[in-house]
């Protein structure tokens, strides 16, 4: 059964899984909603400890929370929404995710997130972004060509 809170999780992620950012799309259906520090732990049925997972996410997250505490040993899983990921992790340009810190390792070892399927999603993902940037940059440069040629012929129409 869906958590009641389904729907809204769903938006509030944008469809997409909280930790590694596979879409339902790409998923092949509805992910799921998992309790950031886990119900287990004493973790509240509040929005912001829901986040929407993918099934294998959601797995290698397991139970696992982590001590607020930095003095306990035990480091805490970075948080979606309310951390800064990208203080602590770094993609690189061939979808490789780097840890920038000793929270961002302990993240991505977590959650197996340079697994090679996710390394070749996020590097087919930035070859797409890539592409659209160049569409868009032709689409200007045809259209300002397209005004330069009409420009050329109603000058050419006032020579004759």
């Amino acid at each position: 059964m869906a958590h009641p809170k389904h729907e809204a999780v769903r938006r509030r992620y944008e469809y997409r899984c909280g930790f590694c950012g596979i879409s339902e799309t790409e998923a092949g259906g509805e992910l799921t909603v998992d309790h950031f520090q886990p119900v287990s732990a004493g973790g509240p049925d509040e929005n912001d400890n829901l986040v929407y997972a993918c099934f294998r996410c959601n797995l290698f997250k397991a139970d696992y929370y982590g001590n607020p505490d930095p003095q306990s040993g035990s480091p805490m899983l970075l948080h979606p929404l309310l951390d800064e990921v990208d203080a602590h992790i770094r993609e690189q340009s061939d979808g490789t995710l780097t840890p920038m810190s000793e929270r961002g390792r302990f993240h991505l070892e977590i959650f197996h997130l340079n697994r090679p399927q996710l390394v070749a999603h996020r590097s087919r993902a930035s070859e797409m972004d890539l592409l659209r940037q160049r569409e868009r940059l032709l689409t200007a440069m045809l259209e300002q060509a397209q005004e330069m040629l009409n420009e050329m012929r109603l000058y050419i129409d006032g020579l004759e």
